[in-house]
């Protein structure tokens, strides 16, 4: 018996994660109304986007063997990872903490600056700026144009 690679285990995993989130999507209710942009739209698109990704690994992990240079010899992590990674985890629990207090705006904001941290940046301000601006547009888009309203702040408590 030949043992899978451990990139192809993983893009295996990643495409049945696509599968299992198609069929949730697809039993998610119709809305009673007759709406232009339903439940289905916006999860189905990431579903389909995602499986795609997941599909064009396998190929490519078939087609070259190249698809994690985990192994080469020559590749390293760069330094200070860990240290990248806990500035990851403290952006995405700002987020998560942060969203039921405060809506999208201020959490996203505070979740932009983790991440950039996690990526090396050294210009916090303006990355919150970023962030906040970035969320605000968002915010917009949701609460004018779908007419959904995100966060406390906006609806109260």
């Amino acid at each position: 018996m030949t043992r899978l690679k451990p990139t192809r285990v993983a893009g295996l995993i990643l495409l049945a994660l696509g599968l299992l989130a198609g069929w949730q999507v697809s039993i998610i209710p119709a809305p009673p109304a007759y709406a232009e942009v339903g439940p289905h739209l916006v999860p189905g698109v990431t579903v389909a986007l995602l499986s795609l990704l997941a599909i064009a690994y396998l190929l490519t992990d078939w087609q070259t063997g190249q698809v994690d240079m985990i192994d080469d010899p020559e590749e390293t992590p760069n330094p200070g990872a860990n240290k990248r990674l806990q500035w990851y985890g403290i952006g995405l629990a700002a987020l998560m903490v942060l969203i039921p207090i405060t809506g999208l705006g201020a959490a996203g904001a505070f979740a932009f600056v983790g991440i950039a941290k996690a990526f090396d940046s050294k210009r916090t301000t303006i990355d919150f700026l970023i962030g906040a601006i970035f969320t605000t547009v968002v915010w917009m888009i949701f609460a004018l144009g779908l007419g959904v309203q995100l966060g406390p702040l906006v609806k109260g408590f």
